[in-house]
């Protein structure tokens, strides 16, 4: 067996803390009526079937997936869950196609009869001590099971706070989320305490981090702001409000909501890379760390496609950490090559991983996919003589488990 495989297997048994999910309930598949296409739906092959810009507005269908699957035979967004089907069900196939799609149903479909999913593949077959949950479909509501989960606060929906019926990329919105609430909400002065009182129950109710997504919406760099910039569109409201306008509120609430997460001592995940495309880059966030330099922040996807970026800022902000999620599942090979990078850069120490899915077939495939990612860089270090192989298992055990242990803590 070579040192791959070995410590491969190694990395199957050995206690994770999953640093990213965004778990459905069980019945969202068992109920559905064709279970398949239910999992495939809440999967990322929509994003390459449809377009990543589009799957959230565009209608998803079974046929659409079967001849969308026809085009795209290589593309990892694929390959993830066909391997996931195998390992978890024996699906003996390389293809999804209409011959075997009922077969593959029911395999899936008996399996879900027995068991609960998420527990037995996640936290049994995984060993996966706990994940980090951002359900981002529930602003402020944080109640979970804290024996298995971290919650997450995701502030996106606040950076649509200027206007009452703005959605992000999530449709959502502050005011309709607050009004849930019983929380009306007519000056600047009362968003922000809107956004005190989020924090406040967010620490109060134990959250594990602070979430934020918005390169789906915008670019990544943001500067300080005044006060009195940011209120201006927030008291337009009626549409007229400039796009310099909108930056400036939006900017001011992220510096805002940073400073909270600083005096509650509440790390930070950030998204970076794909989303807008364009200026999502890690190092379109340097400012931010020049300012908060106590404030540990993850950035999220390996800065994809710049993944050179968070490497090389961990050598200058040790309060930068790197975390693989969902990169592998992109590109393994820009996987492979930013994880080398990183364990050069930041030694092994903050280098994180995740799976950002909506079900155990999804983050069972992301999970192989980032462990193997972890084996392969790994045993290459080992083969070129850079680690011992004591180093790479010490380093294997960090990044799944201690580093973010670390990062969670306050």
């Amino acid at each position: 067996m070579s040192f791959y495989e070995d410590l491969f297997n190694q990395l199957l048994t050995w206690k994770k803390i999953d640093t990213h999910e965004h778990f459905l309930p069980q019945n969202t598949y068992q109920d559905h009526p064709d279970i398949l296409f239910a999992i495939l739906r809440e999967s990322y092959l929509p994003w390459i079937v449809y377009g990543a810009r589009d799957h959230n507005t565009i209608t998803v269908t079974r046929e659409g997936l079967l001849q969308g699957m026809k085009k795209i035979p290589a593309s990892a967004f694929l390959r993830y869950i066909i391997e996931a089907f195998q390992y978890m069900y024996g699906f003996s196939d390389d293809e999804i196609n209409q011959d075997n799609w009922e077969q593959l149903s029911q395999l899936i479909r008996e399996s879900y009869s027995k068991k609960n999913m998420l527990d037995y593949w996640i936290f049994d077959k995984f060993n996966v001590e706990k994940v980090v949950h951002d359900r981002y479909w529930k602003l402020g509501e944080f109640d979970i099971d804290q024996s298995h989960y971290f919650a997450v606060f995701r502030i996106d929906p606040l950076f649509c706070g200027y206007s009452k019926e703005k959605l992000n990329h999530d449709r959502m919105n502050p005011h309709i989320e607050a009004a849930k609430q019983g929380i009306h909400i007519e000056t600047f002065d009362e968003y922000l305490a809107y956004i005190d009182h989020l924090f406040k129950k967010a620490v109060a109710e134990g959250i594990g981090t602070m979430k934020c997504a918005v390169a789906y919406d915008r670019t990544l760099r943001f500067e300080k702001v005044k006060k009195e910039q940011a209120e201006k569109a927030f008291y337009k409201k009626d549409g007229t409000e400039l796009s310099s306008e909108v930056r400036d509120f939006q900017d001011y609430v992220f510096y805002y909501c940073l400073q909270k997460a600083a005096d509650h001592h509440l790390p930070i995940q950030i998204h970076t890379g794909p989303g807008k495309a364009f200026e999502t880059a890690a190092s379109h966030l340097g400012n931010i760390f020049e300012e908060f330099h106590d404030l540990k922040i993850s950035l999220f996807h390996g800065s994809f496609p710049w993944v050179g970026e968070p490497g090389a800022m961990s050598l200058f902000y040790p309060n930068l950490y790197l975390d693989l999620v969902w990169l592998p599942v992109m590109s393994p090979s820009y996987a492979v090559m930013a994880l080398s990078e990183w364990i050069e850069t930041a030694g092994g120490a903050r280098i994180m991983m995740g799976g950002d899915s909506w079900n155990a077939e999804g983050a069972v495939g992301s999970l192989l996919y980032n462990l193997k990612t972890i084996a392969r860089v790994l045993a290459e270090k080992v083969e070129n003589k850079y680690l011992s192989r004591s180093s790479a298992e010490q380093i294997g055990k960090m990044i799944l488990y201690d580093n973010p242990k670390e990062f969670l803590s306050r």
